[in-house]
């Protein structure tokens, strides 16, 4: 062999190994393992004290859950508690600077054919510097004139009056021969005192600033009847409105200048909307609506008890704030955090710090700790840290045409990089079904996208938030039209090129989980 030719074959080798290095430094990096994606967020139900000194949290890093009670000031953790065995966490509530709310839920069990479970609140209250938890109410004594029973079911009405270390709540039980009462609840010794008993049919409460019930609302399921009562400081009660329908209006609580109550119905419209109802009595005027979409829940004021705020559903899903410095502290957060989705989760009472979650559908949640006086955001906990600056799928809200001509939202998420590809696919329909998925970030979705699946998430008919007449036209139609809807969306994705059609899979839970079965069942080719 010449020197010419052995020279031209090591530089041939040469370029190859170069080739397999390039290869090899730029090849897609590993996904992250799936405990990244299936482990249960490590932190979360923020919320902060009033004065802002104090954040709690619920923390998932060690094999039982614990609630983590955090100095700001000194910058680490003040007390760690202990999540109660055969328990779920329901929420964290702070009463006043030193004392946080704990509610939490068990289920009893049924011990009879007849007889269902139930699910059993309960509250405890626990001081930042130290002791054991009081069990709100705790004092059966108190009690003990209305048969000894402690109420088995009690809600929070209100986390913070005017009167220092007092909460609200309603309990369902044995309240003077009654299914319900309104209780005012000493956080720092327990003891009750009933400031307001109910009808048969009482299923809610409003009360004023000052702890002092306006309103209460009433449902006889039986004769489907909806009643609101203002609440006369002479005990004298007024009946302010009344449906005889099938639809069941929410009551959510005060307008913010404490004149009208905020209730959610549709009220002869397409879609539900946010309603001013005087307590005087005089006609319900609208508050907030969306042409295309409903007013699905609201947003209060954790120091007045106001509602502040609607949450409105559909594709475009945000908050339409109706009160002013509210409004105002969210067009400042929507600017420092450039489009990224966002919820103001708490403020303090003074209005200058603000606990925010922010995500997006390819970027798992994160807590920030706003400070308007300093203008400084600082992380103060996180979903999925394992899973930051993780390049994750690209999501995006479509539509698409039922095979009636109905059209159907839905999101669709693919893999990072492969946006262009004909790729697996994953449908992955919602539970309920009377829910629907949020373009919000999905550990399930992502994990999917990671693995180099598209994934696709139908709002089928029977899903909520796009108006009366889109969730009912899913009434009786499982494996019918709302199946149909499912199917209608893995053709539309074949036929734009994006699904591979060998390669296609169905997956979900509760609907879903039926949804999943009714397609293998139905269209198995497909």
């Amino acid at each position: 062999m010449s020197h010419s030719t052995l020279r031209k074959l090591l530089e041939r080798a040469g370029a190859l190994l170069l080739m397999a290095l390039a290869s090899i430094a730029f090849a897609d990096p590993a996904p992250p393992p799936p405990e990244a994606f299936g482990t249960l967020p490590l932190e979360t139900d923020l919320e902060s004290s009033p004065d802002g000194h104090w954040l709690a949290w619920l923390d998932h890093k060690e094999a039982k859950p614990r609630v983590i009670i955090f100095d700001v000031t000194a910058g680490k953790p003040q007390r760690i508690l202990a999540v109660p065995e055969r328990t779920k966490l329901r929420s964290l509530a702070w009463n006043d600077n030193e004392t946080l709310l704990i509610i939490l839920s068990e289920t009893g069990e049924s011990k009879a054919a007849q007889e269902t479970s139930r699910e059993y609140f309960r509250i405890i209250a626990h001081d930042v510097h130290g002791g054991d938890g009081r069990m709100l109410p705790m004092d059966a004594a108190a009690l003990a004139r209305h048969e000894k029973q402690v109420p088995p079911l009690v809600n929070l009405v209100r986390i913070r009056t005017s009167k220092p270390h007092t909460v609200v709540a309603a309990a369902y039980g044995s309240c003077r021969g009654t299914s319900n009462c309104l209780l005012e609840i000493n956080t720092a010794t327990g003891n009750s005192t009933i400031i307001k008993v109910g009808g048969t049919h009482t299923t809610g409460w409003v009360v004023d600033r000052d702890g002092r019930p306006v309103a209460r609302e009433d449902w006889d399921w039986h004769k489907r009847a909806y009643r609101v009562y203002a609440l006369e400081p002479d005990d004298h009660i007024k009946e302010i409105t009344r449906t005889d329908d099938s639809e069941r209006p929410r009551l959510e609580g005060l307008a913010p200048d404490g004149s009208a109550l905020v209730i959610l119905a549709m009220n002869g419209r397409p879609h539900q909307a946010a309603w001013e109802l005087p307590l005087d009595g005089s006609p319900m005027r609208l508050l907030a609506d969306d042409p295309d979409a409903d007013v699905e829940r609201t947003s209060t004021d954790p120091n007045t008890g106001a509602i502040v705020g609607v949450f409105i559903g559909g594709e475009k899903a945000r908050f339409n704030w109706i009160e002013p410095q509210a409004r105002h502290r969210a067009d400042v957060l929507a600017r420092a955090f450039g489009g990224k989705h966002f919820e103001v989760l708490n403020w303090t009472a003074d209005g200058t710090k603000v606990l925010a979650k922010v995500d997006t559908p390819s970027s798992p949640p994160v807590y920030y700790w706003v400070d308007f006086t300093t203008h400084r955001a600082d992380i103060a906990a996180e979903e999925y840290p394992a899973l930051a600056n993780v390049a994750l799928g690209e999501a995006q809200q479509i539509t698409y045409k039922a095979r009636d001509g109905t059209t159907i939202p839905a999101i669709l998420t693919k893999p990072a990089g492969k946006t262009t590809m004909t790729v697996p696919l994953v449908v992955l329909p919602h539970g309920g079904p009377n829910a629907h998925d949020l373009f919000r970030f999905d550990w399930l979705a992502q994990f999917f996208a990671t693995r180099g699946y598209a994934v696709l998430q139908p709002q089928f008919r029977g899903s909520t938030g796009y108006g009366k007449a889109f969730e009912e036209a899913g009434y009786r139609q499982w494996g019918g039209l709302m199946q149909d809807d499912v199917t209608d969306g893995v053709t539309a994705m074949i036929d734009q090129g994006i699904a591979d059609a060998r390669h296609i899979c169905i997956v979900g839970a509760s609907y879903g989980g039926y949804a999943a079965l009714a397609g293998a069942a139905f269209t198995p080719s497909l």
